[in-house]
């Protein structure tokens, strides 16, 4: 609900009650299409970063700053997660 929430607030998009995905959705392809008019790269390939560089990009995030391996937000991830999700950047 809350990606809905800043799909409406921050994008302008149409909220639909019955489907709030479908919202979140819309504004996650808004966020997605300002990102490309400004030049942001889409994927860690295009910022040149390779399989071998996600071990230290996942210390950094997971223990840097005294971290204890985990990072929180809408859920706790933990080191495994964090790795999964930058390779899918790739």
């Amino acid at each position: 609900m809350r990606f809905a929430q800043a799909a409406v607030r921050v994008w302008g998009c149409q909220m639909d009650f019955a489907h709030p995905e479908v919202t979140a959705k819309a504004g996650i392809e808004a966020l997605r299409h300002f990102l490309i008019s400004i030049g942001m790269p889409m994927s860690f390939a295009e910022l040149g970063a390779k399989e071998e560089d996600i071990p230290k990009l996942v210390e950094a995030l997971c223990r840097g700053d005294g971290r204890n391996g985990t990072i929180s937000g809408f859920v706790t991830l933990n080191e495994e997660d964090c790795a999964n999700i930058y390779r899918m950047m790739l």
